[in-house]
């Protein structure tokens, strides 16, 4: 009687731990391919690149960071637009030679919003400071907005900011390029020294336009007064 009873007890745990492996098996499988989706998108991240919307369809366009073999742009943002089947491109300037007069090593980042504004931050390596020199930039750090116009079918510039250590006073300038508004300011000893203004020039900026001499030759002085 008493073997009788323990047959189906028997069958049930057998039966049990077949079904147990199973799941498991299931389960990792799953986690396993979680897991390489995750590292495959960070790795482009990583790598500087990301999938996004930028253009005026919904579909995802694609967004690289590429070396370039030039002295001053180094880097170049490239984004192949989905709508056009065609790729963009928009200079990442190594601007520590117009700051400093010196070539130093340069970061980039770039993120893009659901607003399909891509933002690109730029970060400078310290330079080592030369004695009876003064005027040196530290802290260098760029930040720029893009848009892409589809009237235009360009990459368009909205903003630019800029921001340094010059000795002791702390430099920060903000440039919008819709409207021509600038704003420039300097902190020293708990003091901000501000000024700000309007120009024709600074509006309509694109991919074309963002080239080392417009840097040099209108960017740089904007709000050189509070320096």
């Amino acid at each position: 009687m008493n073997k009788l009873f323990l047959l189906p007890v028997l069958i049930l745990l057998l039966q049990s731990c077949e079904s147990k492996p199973k799941r498991s098996i299931e389960d990792s499988s799953q986690k396993k391919d979680n897991t390489e989706e995750w590292t495959k998108e960070k790795d482009r991240e990583i790598a500087g690149s990301l999938y996004a919307k930028f253009d005026n369809d919904d579909l995802d366009d694609d967004f690289n960071i590429v070396k370039n073999e030039d002295e001053l742009v180094q880097k170049v943002l490239s984004v192949f637009l989905s709508a056009q089947k065609k790729k963009h491109k928009f200079n990442l300037i190594n601007n520590s030679i117009l700051y400093n007069n010196a070539e130093a090593f340069y970061s980039t980042f770039f993120t893009v919003s659901e607003k399909k504004v891509c933002t690109i931050r730029i970060e400078y390596a310290e330079l080592e400071s030369i004695q009876n020199i003064s005027g040196e930039k530290k802290n260098l750090i760029e930040k720029i907005k893009l848009r892409f116009n589809n009237q235009k079918q360009k990459i368009q510039v909205i903003g630019y900011e800029l921001s340094y250590r010059k000795d002791a006073k702390y430099i920060t300038k903000s440039f919008n390029f819709i409207t021509g508004k600038y704003i420039a300011a300097s902190k020293f000893n708990n003091r901000t020294k501000t000024v700000d203004g309007w120009s024709a020039e600074l509006q309509n900026i694109y991919a074309d336009n963002w080239i080392f001499p417009f840097l040099r030759d209108k960017i740089f002085w904007y709000g050189e007064e509070i320096e």
